[in-house]
């Protein structure tokens, strides 16, 4: 298999892409033939696009505000980050871990690498379509019948260093399924894929490197990859972050709600007009969801006294244990602030009573909402097991 670095010009926003890298090729003296994998590095897709920003130009929000003053990052690059990413899952500081189109990112995607001074490269707005433009350019310039992969550089957990990940792959099979083969003692292999793509990344970064080599792209000739026209089987496949070995593991906070418990967010809104909160005007309102399929709504409960206030969510679940049901799916909460509103230390415990895997949809008056089991909220919580009891 050989690895041919192309060099081009630095490629600016509006050039053309495709035309520079048939000038690169040329100047270095070979071109394109069947069977080839052509692997580019995704921001100068993004700078071709004219993805280029100037943090000049970008005005923080609160919310990007307060997560770059925890995280210590620049406030503008933060409301980009949150603007280009679907969920923010964390982070350390100086980079945010998001997930993106159902990949996982720092920052979005994001990078200062390469980029003019004072600006940033955002991620190519569509990365499968150009990959497919790409193609299909290259294709009809040539003649020959190629892949086309447009790829990044991670870091693996608890490991330093980067390996190639690709972002979208056009032309060939991403990921190939070794299910039924068998290794080298006869047995079955049950759950192994082989990430083509990736690897083929991984093998274009050691020449196309992480600085100023001026190699935006290579050529992989002699890959043994599997080439299709067929668009399905080109997309590279995700998996859902609860099912993620690293991520399930450690669990995965609150995260966009993406629908299922509109009716139970509609509920909690109507509770909440029936709020009793003459001291804060801070009203609340909560519907609980039974796995009977009934629902329990109910709303904040205030106190001259203030310890004998009462929370929308604990009303909601004692009207619930009172007509005798104690086995919940989700309780949804609304309240008129900024963010969506989160149950209090103690509404967690009371939930956590009843069961790790509830669902707490948390929301505003505005429609946002965000979602997350109740041990997400509140991990390792005080529970009968601390008794030596099975609950």
């Amino acid at each position: 298999m050989e690895v041919l670095g192309i060099k081009t010009d630095l490629v600016k926003p509006g050039d053309d892409l495709v035309a520079a890298l048939l000038l690169g090729m040329k100047k270095e003296g070979f071109g394109l033939a069947d069977g080839d994998v052509l692997v580019i590095a995704e921001s100068v897709v993004a700078t071709a696009e004219g993805g280029v920003v100037e943090l000049s130009g970008v005005i923080p929000g609160t919310r990007a505000r307060e997560l770059a003053d925890k995280y210590r990052k620049d406030p503008r690059e933060m409301e980009l980050v949150i603007s280009s990413s679907d969920r923010i899952m964390g982070g350390i500081p100086g980079v945010v871990l998001t997930i993106k189109d159902g990949f996982l990112y720092p920052n979005a995607g994001i990078d200062h690498s390469n980029a003019p001074p004072g600006s940033v490269v955002l991620f190519p707005k569509e990365p499968q379509r150009s990959a497919a433009v790409i193609r299909r350019r290259l294709e009809e310039a040539t003649g020959k019948r190629i892949g086309v992969i447009i790829g990044d550089s991670r870091t693996h957990p608890l490991r330093l260093g980067c390996v190639g990940v690709a972002l979208a792959c056009d032309g060939i099979v991403p990921v190939e399924d070794a299910r039924g083969q068998r290794d080298l003692y006869g047995r079955p292999l049950e759950v192994t894929r082989k990430a083509v793509a990736d690897n083929l990344v991984s093998a274009a970064e050691v020449v196309m490197g992480e600085g100023d080599e001026g190699v935006p792209a290579v050529i992989i000739r002699g890959a043994p990859v599997k080439f299709t026209g067929d668009g399905e089987k080109m997309n590279i496949p995700s998996i859902a972050p609860e099912e993620c070995m690293y991520i399930g593991s450690l669990r995965c906070g609150p995260h966009p709600y993406q629908g299922g418990y509109d009716r139970l967010i509609e509920e909690a809104t109507k509770a909440r007009d029936r709020s009793y909160a003459p001291y804060s005007g801070f009203r609340v309102g909560a519907a609980l969801l039974t796995k009977r399929g009934n629902v329990y709504s109910a709303a904040n409960l205030e106190n001259a006294s203030s310890g004998a206030a009462i929370c929308a969510e604990r009303a909601a679940i004692a009207k619930a244990v009172s007509e005798g049901e104690m086995e919940f799916e989700a309780l949804a909460v609304v309240a008129e602030c900024e963010e969506p509103v989160a149950p209090c230390g103690i509404c967690r415990q009371t939930l956590l009573e009843f069961g790790e895997e509830i669902k707490v949809i948390m929301a505003n008056a505005r429609g946002e909402a965000e979602i997350a089991t109740i041990e997400e909220l509140l991990p390792r919580g005080f529970t009968g097991r601390s008794f030596g009891f099975d609950a």
